[in-house]
C-alpha cells in the first residue's frame, strides 16, 4: 500500500509543484517527470496486488460523520487503477504538448494542474473502501472534468457541453447518496465491507440496486443516458476527451460491478435489464456514431457503443450468478473487464490521433479533410491501427475480449431454462460489429485517402514526437494483447471471480474458466506472421519492378476535383437510411449538394424539449415575483395557514 500512497502523492505533487516554479522547460518537466513518475508507481502497485492475489487495505480512524475513511486494493480496483495510472501518463504528456501548441499556451499550468487533479480523483473513486471517501473523490473527479470541458470557454458550444455534463453528473451524485443512504440505514458504519454484511437484511435491495443502476449509469452512458456524453467529449481538449471516453465514463462501469460485489449474485430481473440495455446502447451507439461529421462526435457515440459492448457481458454475468451458473458468471465479468481495458486503449488512440489531425487542420469536420494519409503518416497508422482495434478484428485487442463476449452468449445458449434467451444477444453484436466496420471505413476512407478538400488540410505536416510516443505506447498495448491474451487469463479470472464473489478467486483456479485464450492467441500470432512475410514479398517484388507514378483515372473527366469524392453524408445514407428516424438523421438533398445533419434524439429530440416547457412555464410564474415585500408576506402567511390546515386535518 506504501508504494501505491508514494504514487498518489506523486500525482497530486504533479498538480501543485509545476505552478509554482519559474515558467519555461521547468514546469513542464516536472510536470511530466512527476506525472509519469506517480502513475508508474500506482501501476506497480496494482499489479502486484493483482498478481499475488492479495487485498490491501489502509484504514485512517474518524470520529466524524461517516466514519473510518478506508482505501485498499482488490481485484477490482487493481485494474481500474492500472487503467487510470496507463492513460493519465501517455494522455497528460500528449495533452502538455497539445494545450502548448494551441490556442491558449499560457493557460497550459492550469490545465495540466486540472488534470493531475483528475487523475488523482480517479484513483481514489477506485481505490476508496468507505462511502465519505469514495463520494467525496466522485464530486472531486465530477469538478475537475467539468473544468477540463470547459477549458475553451470562448466557445458557446463548449459552455453548452459543460452546463449538460455539470448537470448530468450532480444528478448521478443525488441518486448515489439516495443509494448509500438506503443501503447504510442498518449497516454498523459507511465502509464498503460494512455494506456488504448488511445486505442479506436490507428490506429495499432492488430499490437499491435500480437506483445504482441509473446512479452509475448515467456517468458510463449507456441510452437513454448517454445525452451528456457527444457534447462533452467534443468540447473538452483532444487529451481530456482521451482520458473521459478512456476511465472516466468507465467508473460508471466501476461503480455497477462494485455495487455487485458487495450485494452478491443478482435477481434475474437485473441481469435482464442489464443485458438489454448493453444491446440496445451498443447497436444505436455505433448506428449514431456512422451518421457523424464531426470526428470527435463519432468516437464520443462508438465510447456509447462500446459501454453497451460491456454491460453485454456484465449481464451474461449477472444472468450467470443468478440461474447458478458461476463459471459463466466469471466469463461474463471476465469480458466485461477485459473490454474495458481494451476500450481505454484503442479509444484513447484514437482520440490522441483525431487531436493530432485537428492541430494541423484546425477542423474536426470529416466534410473537410481527405488526402492526410500522405502528409501525416505516422498519425494515419496510429488512427488505421485503433480503428482496426475498435471493430473487434484480429490480430488486435477489441477482437479478444469481444470472442469472450460471444463465447458467454453462446455458453448461455446452452444451459436450461430462461437464460437460453441471451443468446439473442449474439446477431445484435454481429451487426454492432458490421456498422462499426463501416463507420471506420468511412472516417478513415475520407479523412486520410483521396485528396485533400482544402488548401488549409493540403498544407499540413506531421505531428511532432511528444504528439506520437504516447500513441505509439497506447498501439503497443494493443498489439500485446491482441497477440497474447493468454498470459492475461489468470488476471481476468480473478477480476470475474471476485465479481462473482467466488470465495477461491485467489487460488488463480478460476482461470479455466476464462479458457486458456490459446485458440485466439495462435491464431493472431498466426495472421500476425502471414502478414508480415505477404508484406515483405511485396516489397521484394516492387524493388524488383519500375514504378511508374501517374494521376489517378478520372472515370473520363478531364479534370478530377475533390467534389468527385466519397463525402461523409454519402457513404454513410444507404446505411443510415435504413433505420428511419431513430437513426436521427434529417437529410437535405438539392440538385447539386446532398448533406446530412445527425441530431440526438434524446437531447434534442426529449431533453431540450422538455426543458423549453419547463422554462415557459418558469416564465409565466414569473410575474409573481416584483420585489415587493409586501405581496412576499402575503406568500408567507398563506404558506404557513396551508401548513396549519394540513396539520389540522391530517390529525
Amino acid at each position: 500500500m506504501t508504494l501505491f500512497l508514494v504514487g498518489f502523492g506523486l500525482v497530486v505533487a504533479a498538480a501543485i509543484v509545476p505552478p509554482v516554479l519559474p515558467h519555461g522547460a521547468a514546469r513542464r518537466s516536472a510536470f511530466g517527470a512527476l506525472l509519469v513518475a506517480g502513475c508508474g508507481l500506482t501501476a506497480a502497485a496494482a499489479v502486484v496486488a493483482l498478481a499475488g492475489a492479495r487485498v490491501i487495505q489502509l484504514t485512517w480512524r474518524s470520529y466524524l460523520p461517516g466514519g473510518d475513511a478506508v482505501i485498499g486494493i482488490d481485484p477490482l480496483s487493481a485494474v481500474f487503477a492500472i487503467a487510470v495510472a496507463v492513460l493519465g501518463a501517455t494522455n497528460g504528456i500528449f495533452g502538455d504538448a497539445d494545450v502548448r501548441s494551441g490556442a491558449h499556451p499560457e493557460r497550459s499550468t492550469e490545465a495540466n494542474a486540472l488534470y493531475a487533479v483528475l487523475v488523482a480523483s480517479l484513483l481514489l473513486v477506485v481505490t476508496a473502501q468507505s462511502v465519505v471517501l469514495f463520494l467525496t473523490a466522485w464530486e472531486l473527479m465530477a469538478i475537475s472534468s467539468f473544468l477540463l470541458v470547459i477549458f475553451d470557454h470562448g466557445q458557446a458550444d463548449v459552455r453548452r457541453a459543460g452546463w449538460i455534463y455539470v448537470v448530468a453528473t450532480h444528478v448521478s451524485t443525488l441518486l448515489l447518496f439516495a443509494m448509500f443512504a438506503l443501503w447504510s440505514g442498518t449497516a454498523r458504519d459507511m465502509t464498503f465491507a460494512s455494506l456488504a454484511d448488511a445486505w442479506a437484511g436490507m428490506p429495499n435491495r432492488s430499490v437499491i440496486l435500480l437506483l445504482g443502476l441509473v446512479a452509475f449509469g448515467v456517468k458510463a452512458g449507456y441510452v437513454p443516458l448517454h445525452f451528456w456524453l457527444p457534447p462533452a467529449h467534443s468540447a473538452s481538449p483532444s487529451h481530456v476527451s482521451a482520458l473521459m471516453s478512456g476511465v472516466v465514463i468507465k467508473t460508471g462501469i466501476y461503480g455497477i460491478l462494485r455495487v455487485l460485489t458487495l450485494s452478491g449474485a443478482p435477481p434475474a430481473w437485473f441481469g435482464w435489464t442489464v443485458l438489454v440495455l448493453g444491446g440496445i446502447s451498443a447497436l444505436l451507439g455505433v448506428l449514431w456514431a456512422l451518421a457523424q461529421h464531426d470526428v470527435k462526435r463519432l468516437l464520443a457515440y462508438h465510447s456509447v457503443e462500446n459501454i453497451g459492448i460491456i454491460m453485454l457481458g456484465i449481464g451474461i454475468g449477472a444472468l450467470g450468478g443468478a440461474y447458478g451458473y458461476p463459471a459463466l458468471a466469471i466469463l461474463g465479468y471476465g469480458a466485461a473487464v477485459l473490454h474495458m481495458v481494451n476500450h481505454a486503449l484503442f479509444k484513447s488512440l484514437l482520440f490522441m490521433a483525431a487531436g493530432a489531425v485537428y492541430r494541423r487542420t484546425h477542423t474536426r469536420n470529416i466534410e473537410e479533410l481527405g488526402g492526410l494519409a500522405r502528409r501525416m503518416p505516422w498519425t494515419f497508422l496510429m488512427f488505421f491501427i485503433g480503428a482496426v482495434a475498435i471493430i473487434g478484428v484480429p490480430p488486435l485487442n477489441g477482437f479478444v475480449s469481444e470472442w469472450l463476449i460471444y463465447v458467454g452468449l453462446y455458453d448461455a445458449a446452452r444451459t436450461v431454462g430462461a437464460m437460453r434467451l441471451a443468446i439473442f444477444a449474439a446477431p445484435v453484436l454481429a451487426l454492432v460489429g458490421g456498422l462499426a466496420l463501416a463507420c471506420f471505413a468511412k472516417v478513415t476512407g475520407v479523412v486520410f485517402l483521396g485528396t485533400a478538400r482544402s488548401a488549409r488540410v493540403a498544407e499540413s505536416s506531421e505531428v511532432g514526437s511528444s504528439y506520437l510516443i504516447p500513441q505509439g505506447v497506447l498501439a503497443a498495448a494493443c498489439f500485446a494483447i491482441g497477440l497474447l491474451p493468454a498470459l492475461l487469463a489468470t488476471a481476468i479470472a480473478r477480476v470475474g471471480a471476485f465479481v462473482a464473489g467466488d470465495p477461491a478467486w485467489g487460488s488463480g483456479g478460476a482461470g479455466a474458466s476464462i479458457g486458456t485464450l490459446r485458440g485466439p492467441m495462435l491464431f493472431a500470432i498466426a495472421l500476425t506472421a502471414a502478414i508480415a512475410v505477404a508484406a515483405l514479398l511485396r516489397f521484394a517484388l516492387m524493388r524488383r519492378r519500375s514504378i511508374r507514378r501517374a494521376p489517378t483515372w478520372g472515370c473520363g473527366y478531364p479534370e478530377p476535383t475533390p467534389r468527385m469524392q466519397y463525402t461523409a453524408s454519402s457513404f454513410a445514407s444507404p446505411l443510415v437510411s435504413m433505420f428511419g428516424a431513430v437513426s436521427g438523421v434529417y437529410e437535405h438533398r438539392g440538385a447539386t449538394i446532398f448533406h446530412s445533419e445527425p441530431r440526438d434524439i434524446v437531447l434534442d429530440g426529449v431533453l431540450v424539449r422538455a426543458w423549453a416547457r419547463v422554462e415557459a412555464a418558469a416564465l409565466r410564474l414569473r410575474p409573481i415575483q416584483q420585489g415587493r415585500l409586501h405581496l412576499y408576506l402575503v406568500y408567507v402567511v398563506a404558506a404557513v395557514l396551508s401548513c396549519l390546515v394540513y396539520f389540522v386535518v391530517a390529525r
